[in-house]
């Protein structure tokens, strides 16, 4: 284990309760991270850029964030926007929404009726619907637009010869045509409704959830696209981002720098110790690839969210979250192989209570944010006994003895402690599975490490996940890692400047560059 990784596994009486690695309830400061690139200031005078400069800068970010969540996330869609219960704003639209519908309801009910807010709401109604179809529905888009024929409806209303009901039909059963099946009961109730306010308020709010409907099936439809061209894109967009920063003297990559750096000094260190009795060195050959391995690593045992590269901000949500995973599955594959070291025979081989032990686990450790890692430990060492004592009497054997119990409980409960050393030794063969994987070996070749089955799925899927995102990062940024790499191998560790760390500058066409991966 790295020198950095070993500095986070201080002893701790307790543990916080936000997941089972972070301890006292937040992060500890890293101390690998000098105190002067905390508030680094560049050491050429300030440059003055525009307004519009920044938020250009700013709408590339944007963009090229949701590029890379469609690109990454196959689940990705645009979610209803709402408001949180009783907050300021939820009570602010709502009251909003019912002066409008109020004021709707107060102008037609006069004498004579003030029409001029239908005109606009069915103005607004033929602009949505247009803007929802797909370009080869051309002939609707016509027959919407002769049907809602804005000058004719006004001379109707200016002549008393209004029809409610024959547009609010009309527009339900275009709807009805171009909604998603999951809306066709909103259209039904549509259909049943006669007053004139209640009908169009609910056309108007079944059309904004058709909007989402249609803008998410679009991304679905373009997913492919995106995912073949997301690569390029988020190079030119980072490439625009990098220009920007360095307009104000800020080095867009200075965490980068201290996260490649550390791993480089830390391979380094280790590649020179001495061999083992084998013969070979147990720590991974220094070479570029090993140090971006090794760099992709740390993350899953990054200790703070803050001082996080630039480059995997992106996805800084999805590595910590197979980190708490990786973390979880630690805990439960010590747990597990405590119980059947206390037990002993009497439970070897048995798959029901392995099943039922890490499913019982799992459950109880998702409790973890709100009481803590400690009392969650409690239970679990309860639980463990109890489902250990159903599955020897369901098999005509003698329950544990109290002093077995007393054993079994003490043991799961010293977890909580991140020096626990069945907790570290399960968390070393999960982390050297990752590593044994990153190292290009297929997935049919890995073996699962010891007392890990009862998790090898969930393993894979956190690597799988894993893989998939460090490969798109590595292709996206591999031009920037492999100059700064490049620098410190060659013992340039002083600033480096936007050419040495790779730009969009060069005048060698796309096609003609290898692709950043392979010099990693």
């Amino acid at each position: 284990m790295s020198d950095h990784q070993n500095s986070k596994e201080k002893p701790d009486a307790s543990e916080g309760s936000q997941n089972p690695y972070i301890q006292n309830g937040q992060s500890p400061h890293p101390p690998h991270i000098p105190d002067e690139l905390l508030n680094m200031v560049g050491a050429s005078p300030p440059k003055f850029v525009t307004f519009e400069q920044l938020m250009s800068a700013a709408d590339d970010m944007k963009n090229m964030t949701l590029a890379h969540e469609i690109a990454v996330n196959n689940d990705f869609e645009l979610p209803k926007e709402q408001a949180p219960q009783n907050s300021l704003e939820k009570q602010v639209t709502e009251t909003v929404k019912r002066a409008f519908w109020d004021a709707f309801q107060e102008k037609i009910e006069r004498d004579p009726p003030d029409y001029s807010m239908v005109y606009s709401l069915l103005e607004e109604l033929k602009e949505v619907l247009v803007g929802i179809l797909l370009p080869q529905q051309q002939r609707m888009k016509d027959q919407i637009l002769e049907v809602l024929d804005m000058d004719l409806i006004r001379q109707q209303i200016e002549q008393g010869a209004f029809d409610f009901d024959y547009y609010g039909s009309y527009v339900a059963d275009v709807m009805g045509r171009l909604c998603a099946p999951a809306r066709d009961d909103k259209i039904a109730e549509i259909r049943t409704i006669k007053e004139v306010v209640p009908k169009f308020k609910t056309i108007m709010e079944t059309l904004q959830l058709m909007q989402r409907d249609m803008a998410n099936f679009t991304i679905k439809q373009i997913r492919p696209y995106i995912q073949q061209n997301s690569i390029e894109y988020e190079r030119k967009k980072f490439a625009s981002f990098l220009e920007a920063q360095r307009a104000v003297s800020i080095d867009g990559l200075q965490y980068t720098k201290v996260w490649l750096k550390r791993n480089f000094e830390n391979l380094q260190s280790n590649s020179q110790m001495q061999p083992n009795e084998a013969g070979a060195s147990a720590n991974p050959v220094f070479t570029p690839a090993n140090i971006m391995t090794e760099a992709y690593l740390e993350v899953l045992e990054w200790p703070d969210p803050k001082n996080f590269p630039e480059t995997l901000m992106m996805d800084q949500f999805r590595f910590m979250s197979m980190r708490d995973r990786l973390h979880t599955l630690a805990l439960i594959s010590a747990a597990q192989l405590l119980t059947y070291s206390v037990v002993g025979p009497a439970v070897d081989g048995v798959e029901d209570l392995k099943v039922k032990l890490k499913k019982h686990v799992e459950v109880l450790l998702q409790d973890v944010a709100g009481k803590g890692i400690g009392p969650v430990l409690e239970s679990i060492a309860a639980q463990v006994v109890k489902d250990v004592n159903d599955s020897l009497t369901s098999r005509s054997l003698p329950n544990l003895t109290v002093e077995s119990q007393e054993a079994l409980q003490g043991q799961i409960k010293d977890l909580a402690n991140r020096t626990n050393t069945v907790r570290k030794l399960m968390v070393n063969r999960l982390m050297g599975f990752m590593r044994e994987g990153m190292s290009g070996k297929k997935m049919t070749s890995l073996r699962v490490p010891k007392g890990c089955s009862a998790i090898q799925q969930d393993l894979a899927q956190v690597f799988g996940n894993f893989l998939r995102l460090t490969s798109h990062n590595r292709s996206v940024f591999g031009e920037y890692y492999a100059g700064i790499i490049e620098r410190l191998m060659k013992g340039k560790t002083e600033e480096l400047s936007p050419r040495e760390y790779g730009t969009q500058e060069s005048s060698t066409s796309d096609q003609e560059k290898p692709p950043p991966s392979n010099h990693l």
